[in-house]
This record gives structure tokens, sequence and C-alpha cells, in this order.
């Protein structure tokens, strides 16, 4: 195998990976083996049929199909997540960025003015993705962005860099408030927190139990909420007249959180993702 060409290559480790996965993902997932370890994008893949994969090559495709036989999602093989256009370092420390999340970003960014200051604060920030993204969308804004964990916020700080912008990173739990930052006045809220309930773990696929951080997951089954109520608690007293929130949810708690928003003297919207599942809540204060 070593010293063949781009074409033989595929087909060779394409077949391997079809002995798991159907055909057409496990083509997909040796196109993104081919770019994101190599640089070799699809344009690329198609106009150089004959490009030589030398032995270093040979090696990491090897071991990368390999590990993706064993269920690593391919991000964590690659060490690489898309996201808004942008490209993210990921690793078992964070949680791989959805699709469902862009979708987050996105909503965010059409109701909001590019061209004006604003704080925000992203919860639970993991990769960074959600906070990143914002900051590159919205050129004039303060992002502080949270979570308790030092190896996720490492990570996160990489990623800020690498991107060109600039994020406060802050290690704080949001259970258990520490941080001065709380105290500050913010425009908006934006949180992907823990929401599957553990009762759902028996349903979930193997490659993300196996293998990403049960803490940005799981809630108990008995407060599953507990993470917004705590967001919109601290949120109450800081978030500015015109303020907004922004959560991404578990598809089953939609009502619940509306209901949650309500006691907590917010108003709030219900979206659906591009599934139709209702995935997104909009809050704001409730009008006097």
């Amino acid at each position: 195998m070593i010293g063949f060409n781009l074409n033989k290559a595929k087909r060779h480790f394409t077949e391997a990976l079809a002995e798991v996965f159907p055909q057409r993902e496990a083509e997909q997932l040796m196109r993104t083996l081919l770019e994101d370890l190599f640089d070799i994008d699809l344009k690329r893949q198609l106009l150089e049929p004959e490009l030589r994969i030398d032995e270093r090559q040979h090696a990491l495709l090897e071991s990368a199909v390999k590990r993706l036989l064993q269920g690593e999602p391919v991000q964590y093989v690659t060490g690489k997540a898309h996201f808004d256009g942008l490209v993210f370092q990921v690793d078992p420390s964070v949680l791989i960025p959805r699709p469902e999340t862009e979708e987050l970003v996105w909503k965010i960014a059409e109701t909001l003015p590019a061209d004006q200051p604003l704080r925000i604060w992203d919860v639970g920030t993991g990769s960074g993705c959600i906070a990143i993204a914002l900051a590159k969308r919205l050129p004039m804004a303060e992002v502080v962005a949270f979570d308790f964990s030092e190896e996720a916020l490492a990570m996160a700080r990489q990623n800020a860099e690498s991107n060109g912008v600039d994020v406060t990173f802050v290690c704080d739990d949001v259970l258990h408030p520490q941080s001065e930052e709380w105290h500050q006045p913010v425009d908006l809220v934006v949180s992907n927190p823990p929401y599957v309930r553990a009762s759902e773990r028996a349903s979930m696929e193997r490659n993300v139990l196996d293998y990403e951080p049960s803490t940005a997951l799981f809630v108990p089954d008995d407060d599953s909420l507990l993470y917004y109520r705590q967001i919109l608690k601290l949120a109450k007293s800081q978030l500015n007249p015109d303020g907004v929130l922004w959560f991404e949810i578990n598809e089953a708690k939609g009502h619940e959180m509306l209901l949650l928003c309500q006691q907590q003297g917010f108003q709030a919207r219900l979206f659906e993702d591009f599934a139709g599942k209702p995935r997104f809540v909009h809050a704001s204060r409730l009008l006097p």
C-alpha cells in the first residue's frame, strides 16, 4: 500500500471502513480524513487522483481508520471540528460541536447588530465554538466565556487564538459562581449547557457515551433544568433592559423551559431546529 496514489489509497481505506459503516458514510469519512489530516480538500481529491501517498501519510491513515472502526468520532481522530465556517481543535475534554449549536449561532447573529458594542456571556463554553463564532460575527462585542473545566478552557483559548478573536475565558462553575464577571452588566446570555437526562443514556450512540465528556452531557432526571434555572437567576440581576438570552435545550423540555423562564421573570419563545424539533429558547424581560 505504501507509495500508492491517492485514488488507490482512498479505495483501500474506504473498503476497510465499509466493513462497519454504510458505503456513503465510509466515503465521507475518508474524505474528511484526507482533508483534516493532510489538507487535501475534496476538489484536490477529485482533480489529483494520482497524488502520491507517502509512508508517513499511509501510517496516519491506517491508525485513523483503526480508531474509526473502534467507534471513535472522526473529529477526535483528526483533532478538528468544523463549525460556522471555522475550524476548532477538539479532544475528549470537550464536546464535539453539533449542527444544532451552529443553528443557534446563526439565529443569534440574525437578531443582533454587528456594528454595536455588546457584552456577551457564553456559559459552558467547552471548545469555545459559540463564543468564538459570535466574536467573529460580532466584532464589536466583548465576549466572556465560562466553563468549570480548565482542560476545556485551555483548548478554547487555543481555538480563539487560531481563529483570530479575543475572548475572555473564565474558569468558574455556574452552579457555584465565584467570579466577579457574573456581576457585570450583560446584553446577551447564551448557553448550551448539559441537558441530556440520565435516563436517556440507554438510547444514545456508543461513540458519544464512550468518548465525549459525560459532565458536559448529562443532568439528573429529577432536576434536568438546573443549569437553565441558575443562568436565569444570574442573568436576572445583570441583564441590560434590552438584553436577551438564547438557550439550546432538550427537545422534550420545551414547554417546561417556557414555564421556567416565566417563573424567573422572562418572556420566552420556542424555536425549532432544521429537523423540526423544539431546540432553542429566546428569552427577554417580561414587560412591566
